[in-house]
């Protein structure tokens, strides 16, 4: 540092100042703090000045109400840079440097991103290296420009952590194609014809050691129990919904355009082992005081008339993605229940059906209605109808309401709607052709009902009254 005495006038009095190479300016008769720092060599003096260290100390009080060395509060600092050593504090217990909180998310424009065309793979290779080391978020803050990743990489999203996107839009290679079935950044791994838009949360709960007892989750949402709450508007009704997941179809769609929404969708992808997609459990603990129904599975919707066209409430179907036939082992199955099944219809003037039953070319082969007919129609079976009954049990029972009540239990048609046989509700029995299969002799000890029939190679034998038969000689009828 270099001193330079200059002189001036001040009130009409020679004075003398001296300025330093840097531009700072000290009254000549101060205490000579310049003087020491040309005698010592310490540029420490000149700062310890009382002169100087008061001037910079009314320069400090006078912008921000402190004075130096003391803590600066309400300041602005304008460019200049942090090498992120500062430490922070009163945010907990523990005192953390500035660079560790900034590390907690990992922000891909800290590892050399940038939005728009530039490509930003060796960026997101290093901030997946850095998420990989802590399981943090991997921030791509939103850009309307987006991002690009021009280089493919290693980029299977499988590292643990939650990746947010902020629905900044991604292209280049190194995303893949999803429409494919090769997307990698974006998709999830199971499904890789997904494309996520905003968050995706990566976990690998069998990478940690698992006790001897109890399951692993990844993710557990759970809500404290229901219980009477006496701030309510009515403290006789407290409904809670532990998670609701809403979503709405919009408008716009026409018969030539397809808008399709899923408010949740689940994938199981079976690799050899096991699995169970969705599992629902009603545990019943105590007894239920409210006397209301506890429900498994509910299933409600409804709209005004007119708008409930073309849906199904449940539909269980399972294919390929080609529309392959994949079929399940069992559709439903259903054990151990009081009432497997029920159906009810909501008024007498209710129409419709319980139940319908198509072929494979979209026939209807069986029904019931919700008058309670059933109908079945047998196309292409070798055998419309097989009853084996049980020991001591009848195969088919019809019985007739009153003794006026007069139809027919069963009648058979042919192509023409002739009827080739029928049984009333009289006991009265027509057919078409009686062919008499039942190749006996009776004899004297034989017994028999009043109309049964009976014949050998020789006569036809029929029963008169009880016991009793009368003959003729086949040779007798021509």
């Amino acid at each position: 540092m270099k001193l330079f005495p200059l002189p001036f006038m001040v009130c009409g009095v020679m004075a003398l100042f001296v300025t330093t190479a840097q531009g700072q300016t000290f009254p000549y008769n101060a205490k000579p703090a310049w003087k020491s720092y040309m005698t010592t060599g310490n540029p420490s003096d000149i700062v310890s000045s009382p002169t100087v260290a008061a001037a910079i100390g009314a320069k400090v009080d006078a912008t921000n109400g402190q004075s130096l060395g003391q803590t600066i509060r309400s300041s602005t600092i304008q460019a200049g840079s942090l090498d992120g050593l500062q430490t922070v504090g009163n945010v907990g217990t523990a005192s953390r440097t500035l660079s560790a909180y900034l590390s907690d998310a990992v922000n891909v424009l800290n590892y050399g991103g940038a939005a728009g065309s530039t490509d930003s793979s060796a960026a997101l290779s290093g901030a997946m290296s850095a998420m990989a080391a802590n399981g943090s978020t991997l921030v791509f803050p939103y850009a309307s420009s987006g991002y690009t990743l021009s280089s493919a990489g290693s980029y299977t999203v499988t590292t643990p952590g939650s990746w947010d996107f902020r629905g900044s839009h991604i292209t280049g290679a190194g995303v893949g194609d999803p429409g494919t079935g090769t997307g990698t950044l974006l998709s999830p791994y199971t499904n890789p014809y997904l494309i996520t838009s905003n968050r995706k949360w990566i976990y690998d709960p069998a990478a940690i050691p698992q006790p001897a007892n109890g399951t692993l989750v990844a993710e557990s949402l759970e809500c404290l129990p229901n219980r009477v709450n006496s701030a309510n508007a009515n403290a006789n009704r407290n409904w809670i919904a532990c998670r609701y997941v809403g979503a709405d179809t919009g408008t716009g769609g026409t018969s030539s355009i397809d808008l399709s929404t899923e408010v949740e969708n689940w994938v199981l992808n079976v690799s050899g082992n096991h699995g169970l997609a969705f599992e629902i459990d009603t545990n019943f603990n105590a007894a239920v005081t409210d006397k209301q129904w506890t429900t498994g599975l509910f299933l409600t919707g409804g709209g005004a008339a007119g708008t409930n066209v073309n849906s199904v409430a449940l539909s269980i179907m399972h294919s390929d993605y080609k529309g392959g036939w994949l079929p399940w082992t069992t559709g439903i199955s259903i054990r151990e229940t009081t009432d497997q099944i029920q159906q009810y219809k909501s008024s007498a003037s209710e129409a419709g059906y319980f139940q319908q039953a198509f072929d494979e070319t979209n026939t209807l082969i069986s029904w019931l209605d919700k008058m309670g007919n059933r109908t079945d129609q047998i196309v292409t079976a070798k055998k419309g109808f097989v009853a084996t009954a049980p020991s001591g049990f009848d195969d088919f029972q019809a019985t007739r309401q009153t003794s006026a009540d007069t139809g027919f239990f069963i009648r058979y048609f042919d192509e023409n709607a002739n009827m080739l046989a029928s049984v009333d509700k009289s006991g009265g029995a027509t057919f078409a052709a009686l062919a008499v299969t039942n190749h006996s002799t009776p004899t004297a000890s034989t017994t028999c009902a009043r109309g049964e029939m009976h014949a050998d190679d020789s006569h036809l034998y029929v029963c008169t009254s009880t016991g009793t038969y009368k003959s003729v000689a086949l040779t007798a009828i021509q």
